[in-house]
């Protein structure tokens, strides 16, 4: 229906009916078992318990193993890396010939690993708290695997087969959306039915594409969607005799699933980056612990190699010449890397990687400018003082921490904020007053408690 209709024109644009097509082929033979079975437990579940699947949801059954790659594309290319909503922003503020700022997403998450040095128990840790809304596409469901050989648990987005968060018995793993620029939006000028390419005339690759749209009565109404597709991807908006071209990586690697399942086989570090260098999983940071206390954190993802710049490829880029496309991907050992750093920890908040742990272990002038921003936002400074000022923590800290409301901005606004709240005359003010009172006093007994527990164990350490 009208309701659908959008992100129909949407996925029909980016091409994901045919690129699964392509994408189900290259799985290998016991891949291609896998998206099937889970298909097939899908429609199993809907035809014995069909008091749990609305009307709405009965349209899409029975499910394919290929509808699992299409929904994994959606969700990783078209929804983390670049976002249909986030597209017509941009397209509403896009003043062609001119530049414009850009919104970008602003997704929350924290993860933490903590080596032995820092851990009370001796052992690492590890922290994962993602941030997602609980619903649609970004529902997470937990999930406990075991089979003669492997032994996981963790979570994953509804709708895939294989565990994203997750451990073993050996090691365990969690992700934040790191600030990862995976798509790039070109201004193309039109000419004579084409757009303009190092000083010549490229015509659009073009094509009809028919959408049946089901109306009230139950009968269906064909609409057509004609699609142009230009050197840099498909074009996403004309607007005064220039169109915009959306670029976008990850859309010739195949095995994101199959990279989460070899990942969540590992039994060690070496065998753990073994399967990160393959590159599928297009973004997301990996924080990373084991039981052998080794931890690292990788500024994954599928990061172009652009032919030079900063930080301003995440605005609109000019497309009309050879001299801005780009073609391939940095390696694995040309990414942002820590791996056991001397501090004993590691930290991401959705910042760039440069802060991941101090002292700093990663250099941002050994990589290309445009790798990721140089910035440290409050939510991560908070998230990097909580581990400097606790040099052996526990696991009920660690669950402590994770919990922690206290804010960065607080805690350097209020020596000025207080003075004005206490000489204030309206009700806010005083309320602001007894607050800070209550809350200061909380934290008192909650910094003796912490005491009372490091002497306790440092006694029993003795």
């Amino acid at each position: 229906g009208e309701a659908y209709l959008s992100t129909d024109r949407w996925t029909r644009t980016m091409g994901i009916p045919q690129r699964t097509a392509g994408w189900y082929e290259a799985q290998s033979g016991e891949w291609k078992q896998y998206l099937d079975a889970f298909a097939q437990g899908i429609n199993n579940f809907a035809g014995e318990h069909p008091d749990q699947i609305s009307d709405e949801v009965q349209g899409v059954l029975p499910i394919e193993g290929t509808d699992v790659l299409a929904h994994g594309q959606r969700v990783m290319l078209l929804s983390f890396i670049t976002s249909p909503a986030l597209l017509r922003t941009i397209n509403r503020r896009w003043n062609p010939g001119q530049s414009t700022p850009l919104p970008r997403t602003t997704s929350g998450s924290n993860g933490w690993a903590i080596g032995t040095s820092r851990s009370a128990s001796g052992n690492a840790m590890l922290l994962g708290n993602p941030h997602l809304p609980w619903s649609d596409l970004y529902l997470f469901y937990e999930a406990h695997l075991k089979t003669r050989e492997l032994n996981s648990y963790g979570s994953t987005l509804v709708g895939m087969p294989v565990l994203a968060i997750a451990f073993n018995d050996y090691l365990g793993w969690t992700h934040t959306v790191n600030t990862h620029d995976g798509d790039d939006l070109y201004e193309l000028t039109l000419a004579e039915g084409g757009y303009l390419w190092d000083g010549f005339v490229r015509e659009f690759e073009t094509s009809q594409e028919i959408l049946k749209v089901r109306e009230q009565d139950g009968t269906l109404r064909e609409e057509q969607l004609a699609l142009k597709q230009s050197i840099h991807g498909p074009v996403i908006a004309e607007k005064n005799g220039k169109a915009l071209a959306l670029r976008i990586v990850g859309l010739e690697q195949s095995g994101m699933l199959a990279q989460w399942w070899d990942m969540v086989q590992a039994r060690n570090l070496e065998e753990f980056e073994a399967v990160l260098r393959g590159l599928q999983i297009p973004t997301f940071t990996v924080l990373y612990a084991d039981r052998d206390g080794r931890i690292l954190h990788l500024f994954g993802g599928i990061t172009p190699v652009r032919p030079a710049g900063d930080w301003d490829w995440s605005g609109i880029v000019p497309g009309d010449t050879s001299e801005t496309l780009w073609t391939k991907s940095h390696g694995y050992d040309e990414l942002p890397k820590v791996v056991d750093p001397a501090s004993g920890w590691l930290q991401n908040a959705n910042d760039p990687p440069w802060t991941t742990t101090f002292p700093a272990e990663l250099d941002a002038n050994q990589f290309p400018r445009y790798m990721a921003p140089r910035r440290m936002r409050l939510r991560a400074q908070r998230s990097a003082r909580m581990l400097m000022e606790d040099e052996s923590i526990t696991f009920e800290e660690l669950i402590q921490y994770k919990h922690s409301t206290r804010m960065e901005l607080a805690d350097r606004l209020l020596d000025d904020l207080l003075p004005a709240a206490r000489k204030s005359t309206r009700d806010r003010g005083r309320r602001a007053e007894h607050c800070r009172r209550r809350h200061r006093a909380r934290e008192t007994a909650v910094r003796h408690a912490e005491r009372r527990g490091r002497r306790r164990r440092q006694k029993c350490g003795a």
